[in-house]
């Protein structure tokens, strides 16, 4: 088959690779259709660490990418929720699928689960053909009023961003400042309005991302002292709730300043290097502070009926279209935000 693969820093080939096979009896393979760029996997691309890998060293090559959609082509024995012709999305991640926790339906105890396009390990979906494991946890027929670019954004972004939001002790009325708006920052504007927030302060460098933010009902701000100000003059000393979904140090600094006494930070960016926030701070202001990875299949029950009803459109994200023989290209312009790009979606022809 043919797939995006790592090859180190910066050089993410259109080539060859391995076809898939079931590697446990509770996996499918899927024919992938569409799949698209997250922001985590520029931290793959940049060569920085996630957990214990480092992609500056020694890696052997690996087919990348965690969001994806695509039709059952095969499936194990064990696989009993989708069927060989079904159209499915995936979520971005899986359980080993072999130990206890997987086999028993509790995917989130276990010990070896794993992104998908981190390594060899686990092959990621911006590729033709995919396996996930551990399929019946994994895999969602796409619903009925689901399109397809919303499916796709369900296999992380929109599961991510609900997450953070749920986090936030967003509340009728609330003030809330969004720090980063990309695909899982605007997505988490327009669900904190859905939650009753009477204004959301929406922050990030890029002009076309804040105008889009603009667009959803945010007040769009640049980050810097005079954004500062002003959502402190406005609310009286600092937002409610701060959702922070950049990881960027200068981003994560931001939400201590941004948030009221006695306020909720909600933190899903990946960090990277030295990024941390001071304890001292957090304890005299008297924050409540959460973080963690989305558990996304576990999101997909509430939004599914937001999405079918019209309530959340999370449109226009895709700004771009791309095939995947052209993966490199997009990679190259997904990291330099030039072109007023949001995110990519490729399509895979064969």
């Amino acid at each position: 088959m043919k797939a995006l693969v790592f090859n180190g820093p910066r050089d993410v080939r259109y080539e060859d690779y391995p076809d898939p096979i079931l590697k446990t009896p509770n996996s499918a393979v899927l024919k992938v259709k569409y799949c698209s760029i997250c922001g985590s996997d520029l931290h793959i691309y940049h060569g920085d660490q996630i957990g214990k890998t480092d992609y500056q060293g020694q890696i052997e090559k690996f087919c990348v990418g965690h969001e994806f959609i695509g039709e059952v082509v095969e499936i194990g024995p064990d696989v009993h929720t989708v069927r060989v012709g079904d159209r499915v999305l995936s979520s971005g991640g899986a359980g080993c699928g072999e130990c206890g926790a997987c086999l028993t339906g509790n995917d989130r105890a276990c010990k070896h689960g794993i992104a998908f396009g981190l390594s060899n390990r686990l092959n990621g979906g911006q590729a033709e053909f995919v396996n996930v494991p551990n399929a019946d946890q994994t895999l969602l027929a796409i619903p009925d009023g689901v399109n397809d670019e919303q499916a796709v954004l369900m296999t992380d972004a929109m599961a991510t961003a609900s997450f953070g939001i749920n986090n936030a002790d967003i509340s009728q009325g609330a003030t809330v400042a969004v720090v980063g708006l990309g695909p899982i920052g605007l997505i988490g504007v327009e669900i904190a309005l859905l939650k009753g927030a009477s204004k959301v302060y929406a922050i990030d460098p890029v002009k076309a991302r804040r105008e889009h933010a603009g667009k959803l009902g945010a007040t769009a701000l640049e980050p810097g002292n005079e954004a500062l100000g002003l959502i402190r003059e406005e609310t009286q000393g600092g937002v409610s709730s701060v959702f922070e979904a950049s990881g960027a140090k200068p981003a994560v600094d931001s939400t201590l300043k941004l948030v009221r006494n006695s306020g909720t930070v909600s933190l899903i960016g990946l960090p990277q290097g030295d990024t941390s926030l001071p304890l001292n701070r957090i304890l005299y202001k008297g924050l409540t502070i959460r973080a963690g990875v989305a558990p996304v299949p576990r999101l997909w029950e509430g939004l599914i009926p937001l999405l079918q009803h019209g309530r959340l459109k999370a449109e226009g994200l895709f700004s771009h279209h791309m095939n995947l023989t052209d993966g490199s290209e997009g990679y190259r312009l997904f990291d330099s935000r030039d072109d007023g790009v949001v995110k990519i979606m490729f399509q895979v022809d064969r």
